[in-house]
């Protein structure tokens, strides 16, 4: 008699649960997660017949508050860029069911946006795994949908000229005399490689801060000006949601510490200006003060 009861009772309640889980489109799931803002988008860019169909699709998909919070120009741009705005939103798209344990640290996703890549990180905390995808974390894991499966996001992803650390910098006019130093260090090639590095990236400004002559003396000695360059390089990818305070090992051999406070992440005494500039081959950050290792 129980087990008729299990039947008749429980096992079409169960049913009943799944097939209501799994009744919705990516988009109509991303409608009741709340990233309404996604799917207002989804549907100005004219991309929700392509994601009503068949898929299947993983969609990181961006929460309100991360629309919320990008700068006026920026949605401003968005709404009125249908191209722009077509770009970046299949940035958030790959083409199947890549579910939390399918990712793995330092991985490339592609995008329907070819050939941009989205670029994956694992960071073991003491309770968790955090979770990044281009430096936005996952706050909303493998939702399904009918057609795909969902991950919810804290912040809204660009799609950047595909390139190492190297190409990425040579693009930023604000690295112009870090881009020359790593030539006469001979480290572009190294930095161009598989990685994966993290680059503490001092800005033009930084290095007009050096004392006089100190960076044509850094330049005139091939020893001590590849071992500054390497002291801003670390053989890891930490972006953000990775980044903790400590000290961490550089490929120079020595540490920078890294300072997180109310006025911001500091490196040493750097103080980082944009964090979070994503490469098929780590991060950078950009940071105001050159940085020296001891001795």
């Amino acid at each position: 008699m129980f087990n008729l009861f299990l039947q008749v009772c429980i096992l079409p309640a169960f049913l009943l649960i799944t097939t209501h889980v799994e009744s919705k489109s990516v988009i109509q799931l991303a409608q009741d997660l709340g990233a309404t803002t996604l799917v207002g988008f989804i549907k100005q860019a004219g991309l929700e017949g392509t994601l009503s169909g068949h898929g299947p699709f993983t969609v990181f998909a961006p929460n309100n508050a991360a629309f919320a919070a990008l700068p006026n120009d920026v949605k401003a741009k968005l709404a009125n860029d249908t191209d722009l705005l077509k770009q970046v939103l299949t940035f958030h798209v790959t083409s199947g069911r890549d579910y939390s344990t399918a990712l793995s640290n330092d991985m490339l996703v592609a995008s329907l946006n070819t050939p941009n890549k989205i670029r994956v990180n694992i960071y073991q905390t003491v309770d968790t795994q955090i979770y990044t995808v281009d430096g936005a974390t996952i706050v909303t894991y493998d939702q399904n949908a009918t057609n795909g499966v969902i991950h919810v996001i804290d912040k809204v992803m660009f799609p950047i000229p595909m390139g190492p650390i190297t190409s990425v910098a040579a693009l930023n006019p604000n690295f112009g005399t870090l881009i020359y130093c790593l030539q006469q260090g001979q480290l572009l090639e190294t930095l161009s490689g598989a990685g994966p590095f993290t680059v503490f990236a001092p800005n033009n400004a930084a290095f007009d801060k050096l004392p006089p002559n100190a960076l044509s003396d850094l330049l005139s000695n091939q020893t001590a000006l590849v071992a500054v360059l390497k002291y801003h390089v670390i053989g890891a990818t930490y972006f953000s949601a990775g980044l903790n305070e400590g000290d961490i090992p550089t490929l120079e051999g020595k540490s920078v510490k890294v300072s997180i406070g109310n006025d911001g992440v500091k490196i040493n005494n750097a103080k980082v200006v944009t964090a979070d500039i994503p490469a098929t081959n780590g991060v950078v950050y950009e940071i105001d003060t050159v940085l020296l290792p001891p001795n």
